[in-house]
């Protein structure tokens, strides 16, 4: 049975009619700012995808561009080994570096051009009306014959309008008929290689200092508490793997790193303790004697490292990642700067990455104002070894010549 339904019948019509409904209500603020948030940053996205495409586009059309006007052959092999001293036109450094461009010497032909880069240039030479002091390294251990013969050929043909070019095969005869015979002697002994030469500056005589027989001692057999230099050294200081060479670095860099392992603020356990025993007189002999040593690079690349960033890294640096050229304080070709910044060229390569692993680990930190500090710190690993790798494929710096002091007491190898 069924309960009656005690509501009226017209309250249960106007129920029936209802409609749903709300008040208007403002949006809050906290989603209005969310959306005018979203709308803001789906904009500036917007923006910036489309500024980074239209950059990409731009650098990967100029990096093409670039890679079609990239020079090769010896032009490539000039700018990259040449160009440092003589300028990429070669217009040299006034008062500095004699110019290629329009010289005798580019004028006379490929064969000449790579006899003087075999044997390098030591002593005054006058070209296109000025006289230099000829510093110029030998090439010969430094560039095979297919290298020389390309950049021969480039500058006798660029810069002296020969029209000549020279083969390997031909630059394998000059390197054995030049072997052994040192530097060219100035303007004064190439006058017997180029025909009408013009008058060149005579060839000084060789000074020939006396060698303070204390350093010699200390050099070949060295003295209570400190072993011989040459033990780990070389006799004329060549380097060999982690040992560095020491051959035409300046003095006043070698006396003070000597200080400076002396006092603790260079750490090496040999060199700390070798550096001990030394007075004065002795770090400033030694000094000497090693900045007038000139010897053939003993150093080849085999840390296995990527020369191409190697020779990027010292000639133009990496400023995306905030490392300067390498070139820009160590001279140019890496011949150094005296007294503060080091020759590199032909160093040994484990012991330069070695130093710049010591120099981003904290371990070495007397370089001027910290300079290699942060530099070695911003550059991987790999590009340690690349650098490296490319300065020992450089020629030796060009000391001048100290033949005598070569066969002192105790000397082994032959200059």
């Amino acid at each position: 049975m069924n309960r009656p339904d005690k509501q009226p019948v017209k309250s249960r019509l106007a129920d029936e009619g209802y409609e749903p409904w709300e008040n208007n209500r403002r949006i809050p603020l906290p989603v209005i700012w969310v959306a005018v948030a979203l709308a803001v940053w789906g904009t500036a996205t917007l923006l910036r995808d489309s500024g980074s495409y239209a950059v990409a586009q731009n650098e990967r059309q100029s990096g093409e561009t670039v890679a079609a006007e990239a020079p090769e052959g010896g032009e490539a092999l000039f700018l990259a080994r040449c160009s440092t001293c003589h300028q990429p036109n070669g217009a040299g450094v006034r008062l500095a570096v004699p110019p290629l461009h329009g010289s005798d010497f580019a004028k006379a032909g490929p064969e000449v051009v790579a006899q003087i880069m075999l044997r390098g240039i030591d002593g005054p030479i006058r070209v296109s009306g000025f006289a230099y002091d000829g510093r110029m390294p030998s090439f010969a251990a430094a560039l095979n014959d297919g290298d020389i013969a390309q950049i021969a050929s480039f500058v006798a043909n660029r810069f002296g309008g020969t029209g000549a070019a020279l083969e390997a095969g031909q630059v394998a005869t000059l390197r054995a008929a030049q072997a052994n015979k040192g530097s060219w002697q100035g303007g004064a002994e190439l006058a017997a290689l180029v025909p009408d030469l013009p008058t060149q500056p005579p060839m000084p005589a060789e000074a020939k200092p006396a060698t303070d027989p204390a350093i010699s001692a200390l050099v070949f057999a060295g003295k209570s508490d400190a072993w011989s230099c040459a033990s780990c050294h070389g006799d004329l200081g060549q380097g060999t793997e982690n040992t560095p060479r020491l051959a035409g670095l300046a003095q006043g860099y070698i006396a003070r790193q000597l200080r400076d392992f002396r006092q603790g603020e260079r750490h090496n356990e040999s060199m700390n303790s070798v550096a001990k025993a030394l007075n004065d007189h002795e770090i400033h002999g030694l000094a000497a004697y090693y900045a007038r040593q000139r010897v053939a690079s003993a150093a080849q690349p085999a840390l296995g490292g990527d020369l191409a960033r190697g020779e990027q890294i010292a000639l133009q640096g990496d400023w995306s990642i905030g490392v300067p050229a390498c070139f820009s304080c160590h001279g140019p070709s890496g011949f150094g700067v005296a007294p503060d910044f080091p020759a590199l060229a032909a160093q040994q390569p484990a012991y330069i990455a070695s130093q710049l692993a010591a120099w981003a680990g904290g371990h070495r930190n007397n370089s001027p104002l910290g300079l290699m500090d942060r530099i070695s710190e911003a550059l991987p690993e790999a590009d340690r070894r690349a650098v490296a790798d490319y300065l020992a494929s450089l020629p030796a710096v060009p000391a001048p010549e100290q033949r005598a002091e070569a066969k002192i007491d105790g000397g082994k190898d032959e200059l």
